[in-house]
């Protein structure tokens, strides 16, 4: 519980408020409507519900390990980082990079970015790294689609809530 706290800390200091006080400060814009926070979350609600009916029937076909329900404090976890991780990632540095360069270019260099961040928590979570790069690489791509289409960060929030919670119940 301490070590979760740790990190909302650190995922609020280094990375949300710098954002808000960006968007107020400098560039004196509604940092909920920037970060399309004020759009309709329906979107990423069902986009969600099709991802978990998908790994559902995978893992009806294929089979599958053990699924874990009981995770404890990563369920808030797993809740909050689409929030934490997409404000800046997608809702901030994709938008920014938008106005420099094309989508896909602003997609693959903030999925880098959001990629990059990750790794020495999987250097210190003894994970596969390389499977581990792949899959959020991917996963991250899909999210910047989504966000891009759709126009909400809404959905990406939602998305990667859902796909996390879903890696750390053992759907996936």
């Amino acid at each position: 519980m301490k070590l979760f706290i740790i990190i909302l800390m650190i995922y609020l200091l280094f990375f949300i408020t710098p954002v808000i006080l960006y968007l107020k400060l400098k560039d004196k814009v509604n940092s909920i409507e920037f970060l399309k926070l004020n759009n309709s979350i329906k979107e990423g609600i069902f986009i969600s519900i099709l991802f978990v009916i998908a790994l559902i029937i995978k893992r009806i076909i294929f089979g599958g390990g053990h699924i874990n329900l009981n995770i404890g404090i990563l369920w808030v976890s797993g809740s909050l980082v689409g929030i934490f991780e997409e404000i800046p990632f997608r809702g901030f540095v994709f938008q920014k990079l938008l106005n420099h360069m094309n989508f896909i270019l602003a997609n693959l260099v903030t999925t880098v970015l959001f990629v990059s961040i990750h790794i020495p928590i999987w250097i210190l979570s003894d994970v596969n790294i390389v499977s581990s790069i792949k899959s959020v690489f991917i996963v991250s791509l899909i999210l910047g689609y989504l966000f891009h289409e759709y126009k909400s960060l809404w959905v990406p929030i939602i998305c990667h809530s859902v796909f996390n919670i879903c890696i750390w119940i053992g759907l996936t």
